[in-house]
């Protein structure tokens, strides 16, 4: 089955022995999709809206955002100047080292967005100049560069260490693995996937996962599920089936169910509902 949605993977866009990449596009539009990597990025010049997961804001010259993996985004330019940016692309690893180092929640607490981020132009310039001449020490200069960006992108979005959420996980032994089912939850995933990334056996994991986070592993792997779904049927023309498997459900009647008594509506409902705004706007 096709991806009813465009993806984009690390391994077409990095070398194998870099964690990083730096790119300066000019672009006019870029149609609705989403990466298995962190995307940051500082506009340098141009204006666009920017629909992020279903919310639509206008970015402009010194507008900057992050990205995780469980984001999905579109670009579109308001005029006729293209929008510049610095595109940095940065693997999960990469990315979740500097997340942790800062006591960030991760996932969950992304996307951060800001519009007065231009001082940090410098380092991105630096960024991608050791990027592309790879000389003595590059790894560790591109590593602290990454840190120094995230930490001032976290400031200026006035994140101030973990925010709470009823699903966050303080217990070190299962962050990763809620990172990971944050990160994999369109795929197939089951217990023993996530009991893995904490080294726990299925049934341990299940007691520990319920005991920390208040609900048990299928119902925050549908959560998670059904919240990307909605943000599609809100801000997509992809039809009901199509937003199914994109969000990770195997069966159209299943998802149905689901989403009818999570939001209290049929998914037709909620795509009809977006279809008379966008006829109405």
């Amino acid at each position: 089955m096709t991806e009813p949605i465009e993806r984009f993977s690390v391994e077409s866009l990095l070398p194998g022995d870099l964690g990083a990449r730096v790119m300066r596009p000019r672009l006019q539009a870029v149609d609705v999709h989403w990466h298995d990597y962190y995307e940051l990025s500082l506009v340098l010049s141009g204006q666009a809206e920017h629909v992020v997961n279903g919310e639509s804001r206008t970015i402009r010259r010194g507008s900057a955002f992050l990205l995780s993996p469980a984001d999905f985004h579109a670009i579109q330019v308001i005029g006729s100047e293209p929008l510049t940016c610095y595109n940095t692309v940065i693997d999960s690893p990469v990315m979740e080292r500097q997340l942790a180092a800062i006591g960030s929640p991760g996932i969950e607490g992304l996307p951060w967005q800001a519009d007065a981020f231009l001082d940090a132009e410098p380092d991105f310039r630096r960024l991608q100049a050791e990027l592309e001449e790879r000389r003595l020490g590059c790894d560790r200069v591109t590593d602290a560069l990454v840190g120094c960006l995230v930490v001032e992108l976290a400031r200026c979005c006035d994140i101030d260490g973990p925010r709470r959420t009823r699903h966050t996980v303080p217990e070190e032994d299962l962050r990763g693995a809620v990172v990971y089912i944050d990160r994999h939850f369109r795929e197939p995933l089951t217990l023993a996937d996530a009991a893995a990334q904490a080294h726990l056996s299925p049934n341990y994991f299940s007691e520990r996962f319920r005991t920390v986070t208040g609900t048990s592993f299928q119902s925050y792997l549908q959560e998670r599920r059904l919240r990307f779904a909605r943000s599609l049927l809100t801000s997509t023309s992809l039809s009901v089936t199509e937003v199914c498997h994109a969000a990770g459900f195997n069966s159209p009647s299943h998802f149905g169910r689901a989403f009818r008594r999570r939001y209290g509506m049929a998914p037709s409902a909620r795509r009809a509902a977006t279809v008379q705004r966008s006829r109405s706007a």
